[in-house]
């Protein structure tokens, strides 16, 4: 049988699996319905692979499959652009964040009852942790040798589980490989190229999967109801996002600061959002704190200032100048990477009414701060300017606190609490 005719029966055999996927799952099959399936015979492709808005099967592999085992697969798949996976992947390991994002979907299809047809080394714990928390805790050679038998805290790693209809010759690279290198093979040798497969991620791609995914959403909540909880949790983590004010202001520093960078290592707290933020060594940060010392953020300065001085400190260089400020400025404090403030550092003490105006016009007054940033820790209750500055604010607000005004960048401190 030439390539053709076999690529025009796995593409039947697609059709006939995402259907019965679409009834026995409808939400995950309701997305697979948006994407496009790709029958391939290329040697890039052992198995199945996503770019997000494609689903390519190696014919060969499929065919080899169980009805239940092909099933997985599609979800699988489907389930990786949902979870937007081919963007999360940034500067880590291919092959072992790879197997981090399967065993993230592993877990959420076993709970639906389905087959796996290779279930990679794993600890039974990491159910319901983030593809980038389940990296964080692979042996760096997982690729090459999967779990230890013998595992931390007297966990034993649950075994892999290959089966006939799939051999690898490692034992941590998971059954999929999301983006092989365009025209090579996994030697870096030239190889033939089925004009079908293109993995290359597409301008736009990440916006699409989160289009398919409200569709699928919605589809689902009109015809059956309200999503499951487990679903539902997933989804919002997607489409709604609730980012760790520590994320948002490592977020908000770097966004500020062009240039040279170098990757900062990743907080763990909500990391599978995809904030994988760099930072710079070659020029001098000029951050600028504002800090309102009416009395509602006393109790969180400490935290907030470990937090920023080891972000800052990321960047090699930087002066830092703090403002105090109630009704009018209060005595001002400059610090920078060789001495920065003390763990120790008294912070200020509350009183007085509260007036944003004086720490802008304060810095208006002294050019020689210049700031690259201005973050304003505060309840937000106060008067503020009525025009933004020529530099970016970032509006630090405690638990109960509202900005009172539309310019800048908003973050709550309560965030950070567990």
């Amino acid at each position: 049988m030439d390539v053709a005719t076999r690529k025009a029966a796995a593409a039947e055999l697609l059709s006939q699996d995402r259907q019965k996927l679409f009834v026995r799952m409808p939400f995950i099959g309701g997305l697979l319905m948006r994407l496009d399936l790709v029958p391939v015979c290329d040697p890039r492709l052992e198995t199945a692979a996503t770019n997000g808005d494609c689903v390519f099967v190696d014919i060969d592999f499929y065919g080899r499959l169980t009805s239940a085992e092909r099933l997985f697969v599609l979800a699988h798949e489907a389930w990786h652009c949902a979870l937007l996976h081919f963007m999360r992947r940034q500067g880590r390991a291919p092959d072992r964040f790879n197997a981090a994002a399967d065993l993230e979907i592993h877990f959420i299809l076993t709970d639906e009852g389905m087959k796996a047809p290779f279930v990679l080394p794993h600890l039974p714990s990491w159910k319901g942790l983030s593809a980038e928390e389940i990296y964080e805790r692979l042996p760096k050679d997982y690729a090459e040798k999967g779990m230890p038998q013998n595992s931390h805290d007297g966990e034993s790693a649950a075994p892999g589980a290959e089966t006939p209809n799939l051999k690898r010759e490692a034992a941590g690279k998971g059954f999929d490989r999301h983006l092989p290198q365009k025209g090579f093979d996994d030697e870096g040798q030239p190889c033939d190229r089925d004009a079908d497969y293109d993995p290359q991620i597409n301008h736009g791609a990440e916006e699409r999967c989160r289009e398919r995914l409200t569709a699928s959403a919605q589809m689902y909540e009109r015809t059956r109801g309200d999503l499951p909880a487990g679903l539902r949790r997933l989804v919002d983590a997607v489409l709604k996002p609730e980012l760790d004010w520590r994320e948002l202001l490592a977020q908000f520093v770097t966004s500020c600061y062009g240039g040279d960078r170098r990757w900062l290592p990743p907080s763990r707290r909500h990391v599978w959002q995809g904030l994988y933020l760099q930072s710079q060594r070659k020029e001098r940060l000029r951050a600028t704190v504002a800090i309102d010392t009416s009395g509602s953020t006393s109790g969180d300065l400490p935290r907030f200032f470990s937090e920023l001085t080891g972000l800052l400190g990321s960047f090699g260089s930087y002066e830092l100048t703090v403002i105090p400020c109630d009704a009018k400025v209060g005595k001002v404090e400059r610090f920078d990477d060789c001495a920065p403030p003390e763990p120790d550092h008294v912070w200020y003490a509350g009183g007085g009414g509260t007036d944003f105006c004086p720490v802008f016009r304060y810095i208006e007054d002294h050019p020689e701060i210049n700031p690259s940033l201005l973050v304003f820790f505060t309840d937000g209750l106060g008067r503020y300017p009525e025009r933004a500055p020529t530099y970016p604010v970032l509006w630090l607000l405690t638990e109960d606190g509202k900005c009172g005004v539309s310019w800048g960048v908003q973050a709550k401190l309560a965030k950070s609490e567990p």
